[in-house]
Parts: C-alpha cells; structure tokens; sequence
C-alpha cells in the first residue's frame, strides 16, 4: 500500500507546538488539471491541511507564517474526544464567533453519535494531517511582510534560505530533512 504525499502551499498561520511536535497550517491551492474549487468569479479557493513536524518543536527549524513550503511526507489521521466546552472555547477565540452562545435542548445523545459523561457533552472527533519527512523552502517570507503577501499565490520557484532560531542557516537548496537526529 502506498501512502505517500507532497504538497505544495503557503503557511498561512502561525505555527504551534504540542508536546514535542511543530505544527503548522497551509493553504494549497489545485493545479490547473484538477477540478476547481471556486471562491468567486476571479480566484479559486484553497484547500488547508495541517502539517506535523514530528519532533519539530525543539526549535531546529522556523517555520512562519507566508512561507511558501514544499512538503513531502504521508498522511495519517487521529481519532479524539472533545467537549462541547472545549470546542466553543475555541470557536469563541475566533473574530466572528465572540458572543457565541449554545442553546442544548434534550436529545437522545447515543442516537446523535456523541455521549454524555458527568453532565458534559463530548464528541468523537477525526484529523487528517500531513505528516512531514521532507520539507523545502520554496520562498521564505520576510518576518516583517504584510499579512496580505501570505494569502497570495506564489508563482516563483526559487529556493531560498531558512533560518533556525539562533539565525544559522539550514541549506542553501531550502531543503530541511525531518528525519534526521
């Protein structure tokens, strides 16, 4: 069986850690043979995917938002459990969502597909996330680049430089291995 991806795509924002792994989210945008997936009349909409560093967040490589990355690696998906507590929290952080409020009125929760335990609503949740081997640095965004330069379509293919967080340079071909010790 095969489960082998690259991808191609713009970090759109910034990166986060958990425990020991770097992630960070990418807009990748189709390639012109494959159906289009329409924003407007004038621009194509992106898909997004998270990408796991796998021990990534001991700060070895910087990853920031409006890079331009290529990333080879497979994807991998995660079954969890997560309150209704829990996901408003994070919806109420959002701009649009501030003074969200949540109305629960009596259901039959096994039937919903979701369970009650100690008068707390938890849902069954799945990710699909790109696991990173392999990733390139195809345009390294300037840390002090305006936030509309990372939302636009790159079409450059030149390689550039990153950096780690002591300044040091990576590879002059951009290229990070994320398998390496």
């Amino acid at each position: 069986m095969i489960n082998d991806v690259v991808l191609e795509g713009i970090v759109v924002r910034e990166p986060w850690k958990f425990m020991d792994d770097l992630f960070f989210r990418l807009v990748i945008y189709r390639d012109s043979d494959l159906p289009a997936k329409k924003l407007d009349l004038e621009r194509d909409a992106g898909d997004y995917i998270n990408v796991r560093v796998n021990g990534g967040a001991n700060g070895l490589i910087h990853i920031r938002r409006g890079m331009r990355l290529r990333v080879h690696g497979f994807l991998q998906s995660r079954d969890y459990r997560e309150s209704l507590e829990e996901f408003i929290s994070k919806a109420r952080k959002s701009k649009n969502c501030a003074d969200l409020a949540v109305d629960i009125k009596a259901c039959d929760p096994a039937r919903e597909g979701y369970s009650v335990k100690q008068n707390q609503v938890l849902i069954d949740r799945n990710v699909v996330e790109a696991v990173a081997r392999r990733i390139i640095v195809l345009d390294a965004a300037s840390p002090n680049e305006k936030k509309t330069r990372s939302m636009e379509r790159v079409t450059t293919g030149r390689h550039a430089e990153a950096e780690n967080d002591t300044g040091e340079k990576v590879s002059a071909s951009g290229e990070i291995d994320t398998t390496a010790d």
